[in-house]
């Protein structure tokens, strides 16, 4: 009886060690792993591991203590049914934890090349085309990495993003555009419509440019999905275009060529953007909130536009009177009572004068 309960003491302090280990290190279950190192590690290694210890001391010490006997073939059954007992326990840990994470998870089965039978999301959103206000709403102000499901031909495109909700309508907009891309994403968007994708939210993560891009890379590696064409999570991720190159794209896209151009939002856009926003001000502060002056996007609304000019015909132009004294570092009352005076007066070490009108072309 005792080398019985030795046997599976070991067991528990020694395979059960080595087994949730090799899991937790290997990866093989990118999911569960943590679930088999807390759960088993602790409750069947440590709990059942000490319970099995004790039994075997009470077999071992009562019988000298009190110099009684013991049923063998009743101390075996009690083997057998704790030994059962602790391994249906084990399994049924296991059931009910999977159907509380399923609560929370959300599964889609993949039989395309790289995917897996079992994939779990933290959010899942199994129509794009009609799940796109929800998609703007849930991942707003959210960091992760995200997967992109053809339903048709099971194809998967892996991103990853600091800010989801722009990142989608980055993608949203190119699949509706009628613009040419070379984007192979956006093309297949086009050609299956957006109805016949699915997004999944893999991961959300901190704010962090790299952080993003070594999950992408890991998620990558795991899916090897067909729509990704670069291999490296983060290839493009920071690049800058020259000065050059801007201004000859702000010149490529003016005016008629802008694909925005004319355009004019529906009331129904309209009223959802407006929604949207008062529903994400309700439990989100305005960044802009307590800033005044010059700190303020809504700086010089309203305000009196003030011109400035010096002895040399340089103008400077200010949206209100609290922007040319925040730029000259006087007091308030002394540009609003120099404007319109005609009479220079010394801002910076030289002659100002101030005008509420600019100053007729020449």
């Amino acid at each position: 009886m005792i080398i019985l309960y030795d046997i599976k003491f070991l067991l528990l302090t020694n395979i059960y060690y080595i087994r949730i280990n090799s899991i937790f290190i290997t990866g093989k279950d990118t999911v569960h792993n943590l679930y088999y190192m807390y759960k088993l590690h602790f409750h069947y290694v440590l709990s059942m591991g000490a319970v099995f210890a004790l039994y075997s001391a009470w077999y071992f010490w009562i019988p000298k203590i009190l110099g009684l006997d013991y049923n063998k073939v009743l101390g075996k059954a009690h083997f057998w049914i704790l030994f059962i007992g602790v391994k249906v326990k084990e399994r049924m840990s296991f059931f009910f934890y999977a159907r509380k994470i399923s609560g929370k998870r959300f599964n889609h089965d993949l039989a395309g090349p790289g995917g897996s039978p079992n994939n779990n999301f933290v959010m899942f959103f199994n129509n794009v085309q009609e799940s796109k206000r929800a998609i703007y709403k849930t991942l707003r102000g959210k960091s992760g990495v995200y997967l992109f499901i053809n339903n048709i031909t099971n194809d998967l495109y892996v991103g990853s993003s600091i800010t989801l909700s722009k990142r989608m309508t980055s993608h949203f907009y190119l699949a509706n555009s009628e613009k040419a891309t070379n984007i192979v994403l956006a093309r297949a968007m086009r050609k299956y419509e957006l109805k016949s994708f699915s997004l999944g939210i893999l991961e959300i993560c901190a704010s962090d440019t790299i952080v993003c891009s070594e999950l992408e890379q890991k998620w990558r590696d795991y899916y090897k999905p067909r729509y990704n064409v670069l291999k490296v999570a983060g290839s493009s991720s920071g690049f800058r275009h020259s000065l050059d190159t801007i201004n000859k794209l702000k010149e490529q896209f003016k005016k008629e060529s802008h694909p925005k151009y004319g355009t004019v939002s529906s009331p129904e856009t309209i009223n959802a953007i407006a929604q949207g926003i008062k529903e994400f001000y309700l439990t989100h502060n305005h960044p802009s909130k307590g800033l005044k002056g010059k700190l303020s996007p809504q700086y010089g609304i309203g305000g009196k536009s003030v011109f400035c000019y010096n002895q040399k015909g340089e103008e400077l132009i200010f949206p209100s009177i609290n922007g040319a004294k925040q730029h000259f570092h006087v007091r308030w009352t002394l540009i609003k009572k120099s404007i319109d005076t005609d009479q220079s007066i010394h801002l910076n070490g030289e002659p100002w004068i101030i005008q509420s009108l600019p100053r007729p072309a020449r």
